[in-house]
């Protein structure tokens, strides 16, 4: 944590320099951060917000990339070596089922004290809370209130689509494998780091982190972005799981 806490430190000059429209009718955002797993050096990632579309990939010249359909509710996976595009399907209960937890999950959010220097971006301050579920520290997240509000959305669209999948499987695991964190941030509150603003920084239990580098909310996105590539194959993610996708030799 030490480390990030210096990281977040080290992101004031570049925070203070971006663009301060934060409250004005967005157009396209583009969006950069660096990412870290466990046992992996730091990466880019870069994010293409529209009305239409959310891009994640690794910046200027990728061909594997995650492209979300707002409208159409579909996440897309492009995988360039398999020369593939597969679909997930927002996924929809049936009327009148719920689907609950294995286990109660209990809830909490712990606000920290306020960071001395922490950055500032059109007034707003970064604050510090920790998510807790079950008496454990889950994720750490520092947001900015009304930074980006758009992104925001289209982040909190995105985690929801995917929880919906994630319905799917969940009872493929055994209970006894089940991980509250896990089970809270991937399908049961798969959004609840957004509730306080865009998360600038952010960690996990699973040593997993994410801070913002920069962003331009004044942006305007290539087209062809958002195009797939001519002759791949498609796919959807319930027939790879049923064994019906055969890819070429």
């Amino acid at each position: 944590m030490k480390n990030l806490v210096l990281l977040l430190m080290s992101s004031v000059v570049v925070l203070s320099s971006l663009s301060s429209c934060v409250n004005k009718e967005p157009n396209d955002t583009l969006v950069l951060f660096t990412e870290q797993e466990n046992g992996v050096e730091p990466y880019q990632t870069r994010m293409i917000v529209t009305k239409e579309f959310l891009r994640v990939d690794d910046g200027d010249g990728a061909k594997s990339f995650i492209l979300y359909d707002r409208n159409k509710k579909i996440v897309y996976s492009i995988n360039p070596d398999e020369k593939s595009v597969m679909a997930v399907h927002e996924k929809q209960l049936k009327k009148g089922e719920v689907f609950e937890p294995p286990f109660k999950l209990t809830h909490s959010v712990k606000e920290m004290p306020e960071m001395k220097d922490a950055p500032t971006i059109n007034g707003e301050s970064a604050k510090h809370y920790q998510l807790i579920t079950n008496d454990k520290i889950c994720y750490d997240v520092v947001a900015i209130k009304n930074l980006m509000p758009n992104v925001v959305e289209a982040l909190k669209e995105f985690h929801t689509h995917m929880a919906s999948d994630s319905v799917v499987t969940f009872n493929n695991i055994p209970k006894e494998l089940h991980e509250a964190c896990d089970i809270t941030s991937t399908t049961f509150k798969p959004t609840r780091q957004f509730k306080f603003g865009f998360p600038i920084q952010e960690w996990g239990s699973n040593e997993y982190s994410r801070s913002l580098v920069d962003y331009n909310d004044d942006y305007k996105a290539d087209p062809m972005l958002f195009v797939f590539p001519e002759g791949y194959q498609h796919y959807t993610v319930q027939e790879l799981r049923e064994g019906k996708v055969k890819f070429a030799e």
